[in-house]
């Protein structure tokens, strides 16, 4: 039955490739100016098929993560009249999505939702989008007209997908690997990218015209109401969260692989693992300092040995308090480039935003002023001229907190559903933690639960100072994770995998 199973998959392969050669010719033919295009997209396909029959198919959904760092809107850009405006990334989501569900059709795989979790991100995605549509998917004002369907659509959907078909197709460790040696490689170009852009910020004019591609160097490259941050090295993006979120993620799970890899690739792992701290300070963003401090306090209570992390914990609280102490006016003063944490301007935005989110919700305690729309709803608010909220709505800010912001546009039920999606997604990597032995040398050991901790303490910090649903890649990133550690906990559940743990003395 083997044997006439890989037969069969085989010839629907053959075929499928055959029927995807055919159509790229065809259309070199019909179309000569289209060769190019469909040569390439021929490739792109024998690429699919040969990963699908491969299995290694959460690649796909790594790639589409990263392409919002390399190959975002100036890159390619195609507005559809009555659909969504095609861009490179939306293209390989599309990929990705169509990848998965073949390989659900030529493997021994099948589509599952047979965890609490999923049925809680349904319930999510179903109340917000009855929101949306009693309140309208397109917000009044101009430079949130968007809003709605964009932070649902590449905020909650995609990742939400995305976590899912991670999740049904996990089925060895091997996967980890997939999963983070794509991100390693892409780092060290988001760590060339940080680099020269903190070299201009300090002055050497001549650092930006190494930096590729040229879009990254526009300062508003993503539209009137993004490309903000340009005085920060915020990488490929249009702000620089993503790029906060992603060094943070990447430093531990560099850490994690060197733990696991030897070989050359694991020396080019500790060099870039030293390279990230700076580059970490280069985003000069509060939040992201905050929250590699907290998740390296993670990494060191839960993954490392309890006397190594206590020890590595001292040595670095003492090193950090050095370095303030004589640095004390750097750290004090509003230049974010000189490591400066002392501006106030954001702080009184914050608390004008929060008071806004609180009028707001009072006005709309159950269901708030619709998903999307709290720009709008701030605009039209009573306040004082002279208040520090009217300040606030003067510059049209969005909510810069998730808890505040789901609360004004969604009410109370939104963010008791949003909080149930965490609880569940937190506790079901407790259940795998506590099912690995503490010393398993293999891929899949507590290094990577702490590992996935790590990403949503990352994403929760900063979404306590940022509306985290602009940031398509950090809740792809989060998700993609989360696809992982929930498939691992489904293989272990039912006849726990045999991880041999490590000698005491090791």
């Amino acid at each position: 039955m083997l044997a006439l199973g890989q037969q069969t998959n085989n010839t629907v392969m053959l075929t499928a490739a055959a029927v995807v050669i055919l159509a790229a010719l065809a259309g070199a033919v019909l179309l000569p100016a289209l060769l190019p295009w469909s040569m390439a997209a021929a490739a792109g396909l024998a690429v699919v098929l040969y990963l699908v029959i491969r299995g290694e198919i959460h690649i796909w959904a790594w790639l589409w993560i990263l392409s919002y760092g390399l190959l975002d809107r100036p890159v390619f850009y195609l507005p559809m009249a009555g659909f969504f405006n095609l861009t490179i990334p939306r293209m390989l989501f599309a990929l990705a999505t169509a990848a998965f569900f073949l390989h659900f059709l030529l493997r021994d795989g099948r589509p599952r939702v047979d965890r609490p979790l999923f049925w809680a991100m349904i319930a999510l995605l179903a109340y917000i989008a009855c929101n949306a549509s009693a309140f309208g998917w397109r917000a009044a004002m101009a430079l949130q007209r968007g809003a709605p369907y964009y932070r649902f659509l590449g905020s909650l959907l995609f990742p939400f997908l995305i976590c899912w078909l991670v999740y049904c197709t996990t089925r060895r460790q091997k996967q980890i690997l997939w999963a983070l040696i794509p991100l390693t490689i892409y780092g060290w170009y988001a760590l060339y990218i940080g680099y020269l852009q903190y070299a201009a910020i300090r002055g050497f004019g001549g650092a930006r015209a190494f930096i590729w591609p040229g879009y990254i160097n526009l300062p508003n490259w993503g539209g009137e109401s993004f490309g903000i941050h340009f005085d920060r090295a915020r990488g490929a993006y249009t702000m620089v969260y993503p790029q906060s979120m992603l060094l943070i993620f990447l430093f531990f799970a560099d850490l994690y692989l060197i733990r696991k890899l030897r070989g050359p690739y694991r020396a080019a792992l500790i060099v870039q693992a030293l390279l990230i701290p700076p580059a970490i300070f280069f985003t000069g963003l509060r939040a992201g300092y905050l929250a590699f401090l907290l998740c390296g306090v993670v990494w060191c209570l839960w993954a490392c040995r309890p006397r190594v992390g206590r020890s590595i914990l001292f040595i670095a609280g003492l090193g950090l308090l050095i370095v303030v102490i004589v640095f004390w006016s750097n750290v004090t003063s509003e230049d974010r480039a000189a490591g400066g944490v002392g501006q106030v301007k954001e702080v009184v935005s914050r608390i004008g935003l929060a008071k806004q989110a609180i009028l707001i919700a009072t006005d709309h305690p159950f269901f708030g002023a619709g998903w999307g729309h709290f720009a709008e709803a701030q605009f039209y608010l009573p306040v004082d001229p002279g208040s520090d909220i009217a300040a606030t709505i003067g510059r049209t800010l969005t909510q810069h907190n998730v808890v505040l912001g789901m609360l004004s546009e969604t009410g109370i039920v939104g963010v008791l559903l949003l909080a149930m999606v965490f609880w569940m997604l937190y506790r079901e990597s407790l259940w795998l933690y506590r099912r690995i032995p503490e010393r398993a040398p293999t891929l899949l050991s507590r290094e990577f639960v702490v590992l996935f901790w790590v990403a949503l303490l990352s994403w929760g910090v900063h979404a306590m100072f940022s509306d985290p649903f602009w940031d398509v890649p950090s809740n792809a990133l989060l998700w993609a994770t989360a696809g992982l550690m929930l498939g691992y906990n489904r293989l272990l559940e039912p006849h726990p995998l045999e991880l041999t743990p490590l000698p005491q003395s090791a």
